[in-house]
């Protein structure tokens, strides 16, 4: 496995994925490739060989010295296999060198895979959010580090 940043070859991939998972974001090709072009955004892309097999997003709150951990993906025939883990672990390293303090997340009340990973991945659950997202409850999560 190779994680890399995203590039210009990801984004029509990218968008894919996150018009099927994330559906509430409104993406599109144009926003991804801007995304992937601002310092304040950090997109992993994991690979084997040439097949991409997961993402990660991160927004940088630099002057916060803090970071929110917008979306990762693993494609399902690849899942259970560390990648979630290791782009985590890659956003992680990011974040350090960029003298980020806390990096926090959003998810979904019922999503228990998502909740493991980020368990494993030494996030904390600190508090329910105000708002939901697909009539779901939203949790807040975070790490120090």
């Amino acid at each position: 496995m190779n994680i890399t940043l995203a590039n210009e070859k990801d984004v029509e991939w990218l968008n894919e994925v996150i018009r099927i998972e994330f559906p509430y974001t409104e993406f599109n090709e144009k926003k991804i490739t801007e995304k992937i072009n601002n310092p304040n955004f950090c997109i992993l892309v994991a690979r084997q060989g040439n097949i991409q097999t997961g993402f990660c997003e991160t927004e940088l709150f630099t002057q916060k010295q803090e970071a929110r951990l917008n979306a990762i993906f693993v494609e399902d025939a690849w899942r259970d296999q560390g990648i979630g883990k290791t782009l985590i672990e890659y956003t992680i390293n990011q974040c350090k060198h960029k003298r980020i303090q806390k990096i926090f997340l959003l998810v979904k009340k019922e999503n228990v895979g998502a909740k493991t990973l980020y368990k494993k991945t030494n996030f904390d659950f600190i508090k329910m959010h105000d708002k939901k997202i697909d009539d779901s409850d939203i949790e807040v999560w975070e790490q120090k580090i």
